[in-house]
């Protein structure tokens, strides 16, 4: 039975959703702990980065009950991938309690969402079956507008008593102390989102460049600033204690 279901969320694109999804997935995976990664974009990223084949049956096999064996990455480490398939009609109608039925019950004790920019039918679907969500936004107004849409959907499901998480944090993403809109972003959050846990990660080329050469983080560079900041994520994400 799964522990811990986490979705990686944001709306925008470009903000380090997938980078941050694999990272917590490879701490979480260098703990011990049995990780999938769902990749519920059509582009499929979550498993190129993890260095899986981005074309290989995953998640939209997942969604339409076939019965597939997710791609091994290393020592407790999993993936299925995403893939154009996503957007076939059969997904993108599909109900949103779909994703939650087909990981119910899941031999894992992590599984990681990660979620795709711009489609937010598959967000959705990864929201309803997390029980945590992690929304990545970094200093742009842009970006904090789609984090800001995430916040208030799930703040909506919970009022409502809906499925879906019953917890949530905002991840500063690609913070530089140098940029002064950077400086002020935390301030800006906690003035909007008074109640809301914040995290910060760190500009870090490393985290870019072990995604670029398909290495999982902690295999690649487990002491860099980037790694460091996402350890307080992933703890969190785990048990609720940064």
């Amino acid at each position: 039975m799964t522990v811990s279901r986490i979705a990686v969320a944001g709306r925008k694109g470009g903000v380090g959703k997938t980078t941050i999804a694999c990272g917590i997935a490879s701490i979480l995976a260098s703990m011990q702990q049995r990780v999938l990664v769902i990749d519920m974009d059509p582009q499929s990223n979550a498993a190129y980065v993890l260095g899986v084949d981005p074309t290989k049956p995953g998640t939209a096999s997942l969604l339409v009950g076939d019965h597939l064996e997710p791609l091994k990455v290393g020592d407790y480490l999993w993936v299925l991938p995403g893939g154009p398939e996503l957007m076939n009609h059969n997904i993108q109608s599909c109900d949103q309690e779909e994703l939650a039925d087909a990981v119910f019950g899941m031999d894992y004790d992590v599984v990681v969402f990660d979620c795709p920019p711009g489609n937010e039918h598959l967000e959705r679907l990864a929201i309803k079956a997390a029980d945590t969500v992690l929304i990545v936004s970094d200093a742009h107004p842009l970006a904090l507008v789609g984090a800001s849409r995430v916040i208030k959907e799930l703040k909506l499901n919970s009022q409502k008593g809906r499925k879906g998480a019953s917890r949530w944090a905002i991840i500063q993403s690609k913070i530089d102390a140098r940029r002064a809109m950077d400086r002020t972003f935390d301030s800006d959050l906690a003035e909007s989102f008074p109640n809301l846990q914040r995290f910060v990660v760190r500009q870090d080329t490393q985290l870019s460049l072990a995604a670029a050469d398909q290495i999982p983080l902690m295999t690649y560079d487990a002491k860099c600033r980037g790694a460091q900041d996402l350890i307080v994520v992933a703890q969190w994400g785990l048990n609720g204690s940064a």
